[in-house]
């Protein structure tokens, strides 16, 4: 990583900004996007239901992760892009959209947590250990937990064709849906084969994988909603592209220096797990910390003492303070590219308070 040495006085420029705008506006959004989704959810558990108690408790365990917590910054974004974009009405008209993007990404939690064999998601089990439990065996209860994530990639796109918006819009917004789909399972693919093996690939990774959904695509498909010209969709790639990395820069330094009590994960999770971020990435260049780290980077079972060894090492190199200069050098491009776009002027305040809440947070 190259970061800008620049860094420190646009994280300092950009932290003076308020965000109590974006605060109160979430609130709102999240109130109303809860309420419609346990409803809705609850009516399509019923249904399933009826037609056998197992087939209820497959889309029960959906219902359970899409409605258990999540920050919901997804639908926040795309009612953001509408208001920036002059979209008539406010948030509700985007509701169903955010409805959307929240099961869309219950499914992506639920094929992910199976891949990577985690066990707990928000505090509560992850499906597929639900489902085993429910079914009494690993087989079955996999297999469930597949269908479920897959269900729940039906009823996101169900949830989208309920927008009220005019044809060509909502057609242009599923347009964005179909890319942020395929560009996520590019880059897990990316992902699950470790083939990522410098910063720049890992970023890429990141683009595909995580930012797509998080950012571009939420933020694009409210701009189709609200017919946005091409100058407004160009300003939101160019926000979206470093906030959405930055949003995964932020889970990798969790995942390995989280305070546990707030990120409700292990410290050194991610390196006892093996996950290939954005941290171990960098830390690979250095060859003098590789000691301290091989003996913890995948093994499950490393001592307390052997982890703090590691974070020490990743500290004292320098490895944790280059990743955390990179994120702020993203997160002052996406102020920038928020405050020249041709947005509204709320628009334009949500979008910049947007960038704290999605790169500068503990959880």
């Amino acid at each position: 990583m190259n970061p800008d040495p620049n860094a420190s006085t646009l994280s300092r420029d950009r932290r003076v900004i308020p965000n109590d705008a974006f605060v109160e506006y979430s609130n709102r959004v999240r109130v109303a996007l809860e309420r419609e989704l346990s409803s809705w959810l609850t009516e399509r558990q019923t249904v399933a239901a009826s037609l056998h108690p197992e087939v209820g408790a497959v889309v029960e365990a959906l219902r359970g992760l899409s409605t258990r917590g999540g920050k919901r910054f997804r639908a926040v974004l795309v009612a953001v892009a509408y208001e920036a974009c002059g979209g008539q009405g406010g948030a509700a008209r985007t509701l169903w959209a955010g409805v959307s993007m929240e099961v869309l990404q219950a499914y992506l939690l639920i094929h992910d947590d199976w891949m990577d064999g985690d066990e707990v998601r928000r505090g509560g089990p992850s499906v597929h250990a639900a489902l085993r439990a429910r079914f009494g065996d690993v087989a079955g209860g996999d297999a469930a937990a597949i269908l479920a994530g897959d269900f729940g990639s039906a009823l996101a796109l169900e949830a989208l064709t309920r927008v009220d918006a005019p044809a060509a819009c909502l057609v242009e917004a599923m347009r964005e849906f179909a890319r942020m789909q395929c560009d996520v399972v590019l880059g897990q693919l990316l992902d699950i084969r470790g083939v990522v093996s410098t910063a720049r690939e890992m970023e890429q990774m990141h683009a595909l994988k995580t930012a797509s959904y998080t950012a571009r695509g939420p933020l694009l498909m409210g701009a189709a909603l609200a017919g946005a010209t091409a100058d407004q969709r160009a300003a939101l790639e160019a926000y979206a592209a470093p906030v959405g990395v930055a949003f995964q820069l932020r889970d990798d330094l969790l995942g390995v220096f989280g305070n546990p009590e707030k990120t409700g994960k292990p410290l050194g999770g991610d390196l006892t797990q093996g996950k290939r971020s954005a941290v171990v990435i960098e830390a690979e260049q250095d060859a003098s910390i590789q000691h301290e780290l091989s003996g913890v980077i995948g093994n499950a079972g490393a001592s307390d003492a052997a982890i703090a060894g590691a974070l020490e090492a990743l500290r004292g190199s320098g490895v944790k303070q280059r990743v955390e200069a990179r994120l702020e050098v993203l997160l002052a491009e996406a102020t920038d590219a928020a405050s020249r776009g041709p947005f509204t002027d709320l628009g334009r305040s949500l979008l910049v308070g947007a960038v704290d809440a999605l790169g500068v947070r503990e959880d």
